[in-house]
């Protein structure tokens, strides 16, 4: 029998390599739970303002926002906001980044294929200010 899993900050950790965050960022290895190496899936919790650096992934990456409004930001764009409910599907390859506004904090789901993440990419000038 498989078990259920459940979303449970109280199992949440801090994020690996915390320098590619801004702010308390927590995060419940979903995959690794159900037993997986084959699919990345994160509950993420970020505080209010906490945000990712400018990244991009080698694969797809689906963020479901299920707590609270988040963002989701792409070079030469407004940040866009996105409520509770919320789905984004980000392509490979797209450099960007996302978390809670200042308003508070947010709960998202990140689901991709397993791959290394770029977190030194090339920023535009808008972006140097988030550069490590």
């Amino acid at each position: 029998m498989l078990d259920t899993l459940r979303i449970d900050e109280s199992l949440a950790r801090p994020a690996p390599e915390p320098e590619n965050f801004i702010g308390r960022v927590r995060m419940q290895n979903l995959a690794a739970a159900g037993g997986t190496s084959e699919l990345e899936l994160l509950a993420v919790f970020f505080d209010a303002n906490a945000r990712t650096r400018p990244h991009v992934h080698p694969t797809d990456q689906v963020l479901y926002f299920l707590a609270g409004t988040g963002f989701v930001a792409f070079p030469g764009q407004p940040e866009q906001l996105i409520e509770e409910g919320g789905i984004v599907i980000v392509p490979a390859g797209l450099l960007h980044m996302h978390g809670a506004t200042e308003a508070g904090p947010v709960l998202h789901l990140a689901l991709r294929a397993p791959g290394a993440t770029d977190w030194n990419p090339s920023l535009p000038a808008e972006w140097q200010h988030y550069a490590r």
